[in-house]
């Protein structure tokens, strides 16, 4: 007799019993159980009983690499894997109510070189306020003031201008340019700078297109398609992708060395940057770095129409007159970039200068070494700057009308492409004026308060020690590839130094010595030579650098105080008050009040300080003083009895005390 369902299903549940057992218990037939048997096997027996087991299983089967992936990137990021790479930090030594730029953010983009450059470090108070202006800079290494940082960088010159302007408005202009990037980087930057809320933007970039971080020429080149790249910048905030890029390139580097010859030379960041030293105007690798510079820009500005944040975009300038061509290469359509250079040499010294600048731009164009942006990048910047919300700032044309002879060279430029300190001046008055005649349209500016032009070239604060810094940086740039093609390892065998000063400045370009630092101890140095001035030189450079720290404030006025130069103090002492209110600050306010018969002032101000500090005889000495010179003769004996009682033998408390008990008893 066949057997039933239900039997099969019983000898399926229980095979493990042997056909022969099972097929006495069912008292069938012991070639049909066996039957049974070989037609199900036994890994399969569960999902038959439960059909549900296949989804359960499919589901977890997927759910195992996610959950292996949600717990790698939650442990890297508790383990800060290759830091906090976020564009804006706060800045914890003022409780957080200062941002600044993050000096690790470019690890996102530099995987192959092992330099990451960082931005100038710009505090801006983290909450705006109310009548706050605020703006943005943008851009590569030019537009960060390389060599000179710090108070060299433009951004800084439009905010001291502005702030003059725009009296009643709580300006802030900020620089996230960093050398070694180019457009894809500004891109990946906008939605956290809109984040903090600009009223503007400027930016000047376009140099670095070929050879900045994923540029086209670049080591760091992910590939030819800006859709694409634009596309790996938002996935590379993973921490997991960062793991797998860095495991793939530790492999890639590794391969190389065993590969390359022992001595690369990559000594500077310049040349750790570049793949393709040969991208002549004729070759698909220049085609795609216009067409990367053009994609990207156009979807930055469109996420700025979008906010409703105007740009202001600067042509590029470069030294044209005085730079001999990187890299020379004649193709069958194009010549030479040397041969050109020197035919423009020969017209500029036969005075043709118009026909020498045209030579000069196409020497500059076919240096095949893409360091310095050919004449198509300004075409593009110019036709970018027709959309609405965009302002052309005519960097190039001011230049040539400031130049030699109308050429750029070394009187506005250090090398290749920075400028000197007169030309980042002039970069940086360009963007003012164009920045400062949008906003006259809307009457907003007191154009009264502006100063005369050459009054913020000094307020650059640019000291002997910033420029032989600058010497030292350029010292090693010119010694190293691509100006020598050999360089030597002892580039300063021949250098003599100038004195104190030269060698502190080495100790900063060179030897990581902080610049605040050197600053400090050079006005030391110069308070014991006696020279008061060159001191406050370099604190007025500290003060503009660093306007949230009390520190250089307080010094430099004490020095002024000691030496009785009350009015000179005062703008000082009131920043340092600003600041971080101290007994100090109220009792010398007070004083310089006092001085200056504004005694109302004065009292309140010498009040609040010993509310501080209750036994400062000093401030209870002034404070007596205001009270008599407003009339007030009672308090002034009641405060100078007190003086007495804390310190009986402060100079003048007696003679003061029966200067005003006479008075009284008149």
């Amino acid at each position: 007799m066949a057997l039933s369902n239900r039997a099969k299903q019983y000898i399926r549940k229980n095979r493990s019993a042997g056909a022969r057992n099972l097929a006495k218990k069912l008292n069938a037939d012991l070639l049909e159980v066996q039957q049974v048997l070989d037609e199900q096997p036994a890994s399969t027996e569960t999902e038959i009983s439960n059909p549900g087991y296949n989804r359960i299983f499919t589901v977890f089967a997927l759910l195992i690499p996610l959950v292996f992936f949600v717990l790698l990137e939650a442990g890297l990021r508790v383990g800060n894997y290759r830091g906090n790479t976020d564009l804006f930090i706060p800045l914890h030594e003022t409780d957080d109510r200062y941002t600044i730029t993050n000096p690790n953010f470019a690890a996102r983009y530099f995987f192959y070189t092992t330099v990451i450059p960082n931005p100038p470090l710009e505090p801006f108070l983290t909450e705006k306020p109310e009548n706050g202006y605020r703006v943005f800079v943008m851009g590569e290494s030019s537009a960060a003031g390389y060599p000179y940082g710090f108070n060299g960088v433009p951004g800084r010159v439009v905010q001291d201008a502005l702030r003059d302007i725009l009296p009643d408005r709580h300006v802030e202009v900020i620089t996230v340019a960093t050398s070694a990037i180019n457009s894809y980087t500004l891109y990946d930057q906008v939605d956290e700078i809109l984040d903090h809320q600009p009223d503007a933007i400027l930016i000047y970039t376009g140099h670095n297109e070929f050879y900045g971080a994923l540029g086209a020429g670049s080591n760091e080149s992910l590939g030819s398609f800006p859709a694409f790249v634009r596309f790996y910048l938002r996935v590379q905030r993973l921490k997991t992708f960062l793991l797998l890029r860095d495991q793939i390139t530790g492999i890639a580097k590794w391969i190389a060395t065993r590969t390359a010859p022992a001595d690369q030379g990559l000594s500077t960041l310049m040349q750790q940057v570049v793949r393709d030293q040969a991208i002549t105007l004729d070759s698909p690798v220049y085609e795609l770095g216009k067409i990367q510079f053009e994609s990207n820009m156009n979807q930055i500005l469109n996420k700025f129409e979008k906010a409703g944040v105007p740009v202001l975009l600067g042509s590029l300038v470069s030294n044209l007159k005085d730079h001999t061509p990187f890299e020379s290469v004649q193709t069958d359509s194009l010549p030479g970039a040397r041969d050109v250079f020197d035919q423009a040499r020969q017209r500029y010294d036969e005075g043709d200068f118009d026909t020498a600048r045209l030579a000069f731009e196409q020497a500059r164009d076919l240096d095949a070494l893409k360091f310095r942006a050919t004449s198509d990048f300004n075409t593009i910047i110019r036709t970018l700057s027709d959309r609405d919300g965009v302002y052309y700032v005519p960097v190039e044309e001011h230049f040539e009308t400031i130049a030699e002879n109308g050429i750029i060279g070394f009187d506005l430029m250090l090398e290749h492409l920075h400028p000197n300190d007169t030309g980042y001046f002039e970069l940086a008055w360009t963007f003012y004026e164009v920045l400062r005649d949008k906003l006259s349209a809307t009457g907003a500016p007191d154009l009264s308060a502006e100063r005369d032009k050459n009054a913020y070239f000094e307020a650059m604060h640019l000291t002997q020690l910033d420029h032989f810094m600058v010497r030292h940086r350029l010292h090693v740039l010119t010694r190293s590839w691509p100006f020598v093609r050999e360089p030597r390892r002892d580039i300063y065998r021949d250098y003599i130094f100038e004195g104190f000063i030269d060698s502190l400045a080495f100790d900063v370009a060179r030897n990581n010595k902080r610049w605040d630092e050197a600053k400090v101890e050079l006005g030391d140095y110069y308070l014991m030579r006696g020279e008061l001035d060159s001191m406050l030189a370099e604190y007025r450079g500290l003060m503009r650098d660093q306007p949230f720290n009390d520190s250089p404030f307080l010094i430099a006025a004490q020095q002024l105080l000691d030496r009785n130069r009350l009015d000179e103090a005062y703008p000082y002492l009131l920043h340092a008050h600003e600041i971080s209110p101290s007994a100090f600050t109220y009792k010398m306010l007070g004083a310089i009040y006092v001085d200056r018969r504004d005694f109302e002032s004065g009292i309140v101000f010498l009040e609040e300080s010993l509310k501080l500090a209750p036994s400062d005889a000093q401030a209870l000495f002034n404070l007596s003083g205001a009270y008599a010179q407003s009339g007030e003769l009672e308090k002034a004996l009641d405060l100078a009895d007190e003086l007495i009682a804390i310190n009986p033998s402060f100079p003048g408390a007696q003679a003061w005390k029966s200067q005003l008990e006479s008075i009284l008893n008149r």
